[in-house]
């Protein structure tokens, strides 16, 4: 599991506007289970790949291009290495962006993935991280539990 992964996730949704915006809801797939954390809604499996999702106040009011590119920087910024950006839908048909990145750090790779959704109302982020064996492994359960995401 990344060590600073909370960090990293908190400091990431510090870019959005403070104040509730809504609530955002994963659904957990099988090997996972819902886990405690600073948001809305949250995943583990056992071995350490995370998933967590936020939706906060579309504030200041922009699209989701603006909402990539914001978080996209802050990502380079804080070291990690683009591999993908990909456009994705929700189950519900809410178009996102999924930014996918890595980092190495000695002999460690890690996977970390920052997929933005966007209405008028709500900016929804959904993250998910871990150490690249076991963030591969369960990329399909990954790319699965991002689209469930549902927005309240």
């Amino acid at each position: 599991m990344i060590r600073n992964l909370p960090v990293l996730l908190l400091s990431i949704l510090s870019a959005f506007a403070a104040g509730c915006g809504g609530s955002a809801r994963l659904g957990a797939p099988a090997g996972f289970a819902h886990v405690e954390g600073r948001y809305d809604d949250r995943v583990a499996s056992p071995r350490g790949v995370v998933i967590g999702a936020r939706a906060e106040k579309n504030d200041p009011k922009a699209n989701l291009d603006f909402w990539a590119e914001a978080i996209d920087l802050r990502l380079r910024a804080q070291g990690w290495t683009p591999e993908e950006t990909k456009a994705i839908k929700s189950a519900r048909g809410l178009a996102g962006t999924s930014l996918r990145y890595a980092r190495v750090d000695g002999a460690r790779t890690s996977r970390y993935w920052a997929s933005v959704f966007v209405t008028d109302a709500r900016v929804v982020l959904v993250e998910a991280g871990g150490d690249q064996r076991d963030f591969d492994a369960a990329k399909e359960q990954v790319e699965t539990t991002i689209a469930s995401v549902v927005v309240d």
